[in-house]
C-alpha cells in the first residue's frame, strides 16, 4: 500500500471510530432518567471519579427507589471510598430488591470483610458463588477472608479458583500466602 493509501485507510478508520462513538452515545439515555444517571455513574466510577459516581447513583435511586442495579453500584462505590456502613446498607437494599444479584452479595462480602466481620463476609461471598459459580471476585474475597482467619490452605484453594476464572490475584497476596503456607505446613 502506498503512503496515500495508508493515509486514506487511516482516515477511514478514524472516521469509523467516530461514527461508532456517536452511534453508541446516542443509545445512552439522557441523564434525566434513572438509567441515564446510572450509566453516567458507571462511567464515572470506571474513570475513578467515585464521588461523582456516588452522586449519579443517588440521583438514579431518587428517581426510582426500586433500581437494584443502582443500589449495587452505590454499595460498591461506598466500599471503594471506605464508607463501610453505607456500603453495607446499599448492598443490603440491592439484595432486598434482587436476592439473586451475585454482585450485590459480593459487594456486601467486601464491606463485611473490610470491617473484620468475617462470618458475614464468608456468608456473602459463598452466596455470590452459589448464584454465579463463574464469578471470580467472590473466590478472591473468600481467599482473603480465609487468609485473615489463618486458614491458609483454603485461602490458596480460593485464590487458585479466582485465577482459573480470570481474576488477577495480586502477587503480594500470593507471596504472603506462600510464606504462611510454609510456616503452617
Amino acid at each position: 500500500m502506498t503512503g496515500t493509501g495508508l493515509k486514506k485507510a487511516f482516515r477511514c478508520s478514524v472516521l469509523s471510530i467516530l461514527i461508532l462513538t456517536v452511534a453508541c452515545a446516542a443509545h445512552i439515555p439522557p441523564p434525566r432518567t434513572p438509567e441515564g444517571h446510572f450509566l453516567r455513574g458507571e462511567v464515572l466510577a470506571r474513570k475513578g471519579k467515585i464521588d461523582e459516581a456516588i452522586v449519579e447513583f443517588q440521583k438514579a435511586i431518587e428517581m426510582d427507589s426500586q433500581f437494584a442495579a443502582a443500589y449495587t453500584s452505590l454499595g460498591a462505590a461506598y466500599g471503594e471510598k471506605g464508607i463501610i456502613d453505607q456500603s453495607i446498607s446499599a448492598s443490603k437494599k440491592a439484595i432486598e430488591l434482587d436476592p439473586r444479584n451475585a454482585t450485590a452479595h459480593y459487594n456486601l462480602g467486601n464491606a463485611f470483610g473490610k470491617e473484620g466481620n468475617y462470618e458475614e463476609a464468608f456468608a456473602s461471598f459463598y452466596r455470590a458463588v452459589e448464584l454465579d459459580p463463574g464469578y471470580a471476585g467472590p473466590h478472591y474475597g473468600l481467599a482473603v477472608c480465609y487468609y485473615a482467619t489463618d486458614h491458609y490452605e483454603l485461602a490458596a484453594e480460593h485464590a487458585d479458583k479466582a485465577e482459573a476464572l480470570g481474576f488477577k490475584v495480586p502477587w503480594r497476596f500470593r507471596r504472603a500466602l506462600k510464606k504462611a503456607l510454609g510456616k503452617s505446613g
